[in-house]
């Protein structure tokens, strides 16, 4: 529903700015907050501690260039890098103490259904998975990046979903060629990109892998 919802603001936005509504003339400088509407919907549909430290950032990053839009703040480069670092470092620390949020506790899916973790924040991970029965997984990166090689991977069901969540890094999957990949992921300032050839239907042993997710200022590839 994201890519609906900034189509709407941005033509209120616009309708508001010719019908000379005050405050809304110079309607550009509200842009940030297409940035906060995507980290709400993140931290209210996220199932990961990835995904609800990846709103959050969102929610933070468009707070602050929308306070410098309206002169609340004086926001240089000096200043942006090391409070976005700052709030990444809190967050982390306060995902470790407390646990996910209320809301996000009873739709987390638990460990024992063997699903892939991995985590890449200002580092990297590079992993093969072999296992016959993949089942999906987690992956998110922040400042940092990720590749998930599931060429010799197996699935005992007929469908599987990857969530994949990069935020100024990027995520690489490679998955065979007779899965057809299901690509449902969203860019933001970034790229979420599909580049396998996809099977035939007749293809033996066909397979999906749904992947879902988003890429802010960063990028996600899917290839075989």
């Amino acid at each position: 529903m994201m890519p609906a919802v900034i189509i709407i603001a941005i033509g209120v936005l616009l309708l508001l700015s010719n019908l000379r509504v005050p405050f809304f003339e110079e309607w550009y400088r509200y842009w940030p907050v297409l940035i906060i509407a995507a980290g709400l919907a993140k931290l209210v549909d996220s199932d990961s501690h990835g995904g609800t430290i990846l709103g959050a950032v969102l929610v933070g990053v468009g707070g602050l260039l929308l306070a410098n839009n309206f002169n609340l703040i004086l926001l240089t480069w000096n200043l942006f890098w090391p409070i976005v670092l700052i709030g990444i470092g809190l967050l982390m620390i306060w995902n470790r103490l407390s646990g996910p949020l209320p809301w996000v506790q009873a739709r987390i899916r638990p460990r024992e259904d063997q699903a892939f973790y991995a985590n890449a924040i200002f580092s990297g991970f590079k992993r093969r998975i072999t296992d016959g029965d993949f089942r999906g997984g987690y992956i998110c990166a922040i400042f940092g990046g990720g590749e998930l090689n599931l060429r010799q991977a197996g699935m005992a069901g007929d469908t599987a979903v990857v969530q994949a969540s990069a935020i100024f890094g990027g995520i690489e999957i490679k998955v065979p060629r007779n899965w057809l990949v299901i690509s449902q992921g969203t860019g933001i300032f970034g790229g979420f990109v599909d580049s396998t050839e996809q099977p035939s239907d007749d293809t033996p042993g066909l397979k999906r892998l749904i992947i879902k997710g988003e890429a802010v200022f960063g990028g996600v590839e899917i290839k075989n």
